[in-house]
């Protein structure tokens, strides 16, 4: 509907179900007038169905948003709006609003500081609130396909590589958190960002010792590929640390303490001046001194 309800006349609406049981496809049916294409069938995972619909759409901006997730008013408006002023923008990202039963609503946004060596070190936009321009598409490949929690952080990292991206603080869009939801599932996510990020140091200079140090505590995964990069990086010792920073706070959400503690240690002795400004210490101190349990009953009870 969030779809549907938007302004902006030249839209393509496609939609990739992947052979839904539920009532999905009588809903599609109830708004096929709406649609441009749509087809329900099994497929290898959402990796794959995103790629389906990129190959389809004609258009010179695209994304995709999950079936969970809403657009806010006039949010396809603003974004051509903005593509049209930037003519050498790649990638746009604005604001969301995470939402759910029983989820206190919070704005994510990206702070304004060190943005080039958060992209490289990890999302910190939300992905519903992202477009970008289908040429580029055509320019570096689709989606990985073997990815199916880090297929977006990946391509982020092949655009922050090679083209320009922007930053607004437009509420684009409303992002659904629920039991179910893919986000949960945080020790994933973390085992598939590790293998970008270690393809990304393969692909940085003088990177070796960040290698040697992830493979002391097993987030360092081997391999010869690497990624193409045009653009330099100025402080990529940043970005690792970006990167062990958000590892850190998956494998403490899953309650792994030993390896949250064992990264929040690797942040202190690569940069005491980052573990005390990102607060890792809170973070390491609950890891090492508060049982798993009562960590999960304070998270209960500050969630609601």
């Amino acid at each position: 509907m969030s779809v549907i309800s938007q302004q902006y006349p030249n839209v393509e609406h496609i939609i990739i179900d992947g052979g839904s049981t539920d009532d999905t496809v009588d809903i599609i049916k109830r708004y096929e007038r709406h649609i441009t294409y749509w087809v329900s069938e099994n497929d290898s995972g959402q990796s794959a169905a995103i790629n389906k619909g990129l190959k389809i759409a004609t258009g010179d901006i695209v994304t995709w948003l999950n079936s969970d997730d809403v657009y806010t008013k006039d949010t396809l408006l603003r974004v051509n709006k903005l593509f049209n002023e930037h003519k050498n923008k790649a990638l746009i990202h604005g604001n969301s609003l995470l939402f759910g039963h029983k989820i206190k609503e919070k704005l994510i946004a990206l702070p304004k500081n060190d943005i080039k060596e958060r992209y490289l070190g990890y999302i910190p936009f939300p992905q519903p609130s992202s477009f970008f321009r289908k040429e580029i598409i055509q320019k570096i490949g689709l989606l990985d396909e073997s990815l199916h929690y880090g297929m977006d952080y990946d391509l982020l990292v092949r655009i922050a590589l090679n083209y320009e991206i922007l930053r607004v603080d437009d509420l684009f869009s409303k992002y659904r958190l629920h039991s179910e939801s893919k986000t949960k599932n945080s020790i994933e996510f973390a085992k598939e960002w590790s293998i970008v990020f270690s393809k990304l140091l393969r692909s940085m200079p003088d990177t070796k010792w960040m290698r040697d140090s992830l493979k002391k505590i097993n987030l360092y995964n081997e391999g010869e590929d690497t990624y193409r990069a045009l653009m330099p990086v100025k402080n990529f010792t940043l970005s690792y640390l970006y990167f062990l920073n958000v590892q850190m706070h998956y494998y403490y959400d899953s309650l792994d303490l030993k390896k949250a503690s064992e990264i929040a240690s690797l942040i202190r002795e690569t940069d005491e001046t980052f573990y005390k400004n990102e607060k890792v210490k809170g973070v390491f101190s609950k890891a090492n001194y508060l049982h798993p349990a009562v960590i999960s009953i304070l998270r209960n009870f500050t969630r609601k």
